[in-house]
This record gives C-alpha cells, structure tokens and sequence, in this order.
C-alpha cells in the first residue's frame, strides 16, 4: 500500500502513516527501512500486518516541501534522550509500550522494570497488611497486579532478548526451569553494538 509519512516520533521509536485508502497506520522505527530518518511528507509504499499497524516501509517520494535529512541513526534522539532518564522514566517507558515485542531495550530498561515490579508488590502488599486486609484479600490483589504487570513484563523481556540478538522465543526456555540460568545470563549481557533484524543499538 501507498501512502504519506505524518508524523515520526524519535524518543518513542514510533511514528504515523496515512494511507491511500484514507486511514491512517503506526509503526515502529525497526519497520522503516530507509538509511535516512522518518520525515513528514515522505510518499512511501508499506504492508500492513494482522494488528492494523504498517510493516516494511520504503519511500518512493518525496514532497514538493521535502528536503532530504541526513543519513538515519533511528536511535540516535532517543538514547539522547534516554541519557537523563530516571527509575521512573524507564517504568513508565515499559509501560508505554506494554504489547511492544518489536524493537529492542537495554539492561537498565529491563531491570528498572523488574525493581518496579517489585517494589509495587512490596508496597501494596504492606498498605493492605496495616490496614488490616486478610492474607486472602492481599493475595488477590497481588494476583491482579501480577497480571496488569505481566504484558509489560514479557514485552521487555523479548525486547531485551533482541538486544542481544536473540528471538523472543528464546523467553520459553525459562518454563524448563534450568533455561532460567541462560535467560539470567542474556539479560544481563551488555548490549550488541550492531544493528540486527530489530533494530539499532539500545544504547
């Protein structure tokens, strides 16, 4: 399918496309397929995958207004961005993107996360204790936060996989319960500093 670059988002790795058929498409920075950078204007031609969102995008124009950018390190504004983010930023980046199982995410995104986890379960679990909640109840609770969490916990995981240039399937080996030891390993590997089928760098 045809259609018109809107919008691109460097600190989100995400951007907006208006299709030829008048509706309008996301996609993700490791679906942009040019060496320079997602710019409005651009006329590309792009799939569209079994979520609605666009897939395989290459430019085939380019506006009257268009100048063409330099080449496109599509990491580049949001590691720059990322330089000054904060336990919370990374929680809330993870929680942004709680069905993304595209792209890629360093170790400081996956183990802020895991932290943040934790210290939600911990907090929660002490509030209810003094206020006098049964062991019942508190487990109930700690169930609903477990599986409000779970997406954006497995999204990471995957993400943190690519990052070390391995497929998100890999996350079932952990089910084996010795895969836990290689699964602990990977995600505390230093980041790939090359760019692989899911992207550039994280860092």
């Amino acid at each position: 399918m045809k259609g018109t670059m809107l919008d691109f988002s460097m600190q989100y790795n995400e951007g907006l496309i208006s299709g030829e058929d008048n509706k309008r498409y996301s996609f993700i920075g490791a679906e942009w397929k040019e060496n320079i950078a997602p710019q409005r204007g651009q006329q590309v031609d792009f799939s569209v995958n079994e979520l609605g969102q666009a897939t395989g995008i290459y430019v085939i124009g380019y506006g009257s207004s268009f100048q063409q950018p330099p080449a496109f390190r599509e990491n580049d504004a949001q590691l720059q961005a990322e330089s000054d983010y904060g336990f919370l930023d990374w929680s809330i980046k993870c929680l942004k993107n709680y069905v993304n199982f595209s792209g890629r995410a360093r170790r400081k995104e996956y183990w802020f996360f895991y932290l943040f986890q934790i210290l939600i379960g911990f907090t929660l679990g002490l509030i209810l204790a003094i206020t006098g909640f049964s062991k019942g109840t508190i487990d109930i609770f700690s169930g609903l936060i477990n599986l409000v969490l779970f997406l954006p916990a497995l999204a990471v995981t995957v993400r943190r996989l690519h990052d070390v240039n391995r497929s998100g399937w890999w996350f079932l080996i952990a089910f084996t319960i010795v895969g836990l030891i290689p699964l602990f390993i990977w995600t505390v590997t230093e980041t790939k500093q090359e760019k692989n089928q899911w992207g550039s760098p994280a860092k």
